[in-house]
């Protein structure tokens, strides 16, 4: 790729996310805190660290693993681990409280399940997902995967709708075989694409 087409990619990118203030310091809480879950999430959609924090090395494969096999203190140990370095991980707080209840650990598990409920509800609150215009709002598309696993519904097929609003437009089934088309819109993963989009380009100048 040409660094000119790569420059008006960086600038489409800029142009169909909405440009966000990057954050400098991340907030935690203790688990039995009830936070502002849009906040929270705006907060850490926003850093400049998101993927190396909450994208890479995301263990849910691993936890779900250790469900399976009902070793559920391994698979509680694995998640809180995992949530200790990313708070927002909305599968994340469901698999632990799972873990956690199935542990014995009742008490710690409520604490997940509100995790869970607040950030969900978050996520289902920012629009109705039946058009680009009134898409529910992510922070990442591993979200969009998290809101179809709690809609009950399995993914088929996604598109990358470019315009002019930039949009992710997932068509998924549910148990019974209805067909839903769902919009969502990354909008800090466009942002963070961008700005990682723009550093090469700058190298590339550079070089």
């Amino acid at each position: 790729m040409t660094f000119l087409r790569f420059f008006f990619l960086v600038a489409f990118l800029y142009g169909c996310a909405s440009a966000s203030k990057q954050s400098t310091s991340l907030p935690y809480y203790g688990w039995d805190e009830s936070p502002d879950f849009s906040e929270l999430r705006r907060v850490w959609g926003d850093a400049d660290n998101f993927a190396e924090l909450c994208e890479a090395g995301r263990p849910l494969n691993g936890v779900i693993e250790k469900m399976n096999a009902e070793q559920w203190e391994s698979a509680a140990a694995m998640g809180l681990r995992w949530l200790e370095q990313c708070p927002v991980d909305i599968r994340g707080h469901y698999f632990t409280a799972v873990s956690l209840e199935e542990s014995g650990r009742g008490q710690d598990a409520e604490a997940h399940y509100r995790w869970t409920k607040g950030l969900m509800d978050s996520l289902v609150a920012s629009g109705d997902g039946e058009s680009p215009e009134t898409a529910y709002v992510t922070i990442s598309v591993a979200e969009e995967y998290d809101a179809l696993y709690f809609f009950g519904l399995e993914k088929k097929s996604q598109a990358l709708i470019s315009g002019p609003i930039m949009c992710d437009l997932l068509t998924a089934t549910n148990e019974e075989g209805k067909t839903f088309r769902i919009y969502f819109n990354p909008a800090a993963h466009f942002v963070r694409l961008a700005k990682w989009a723009g550093e090469v380009a700058e190298k590339i100048e550079k070089d």
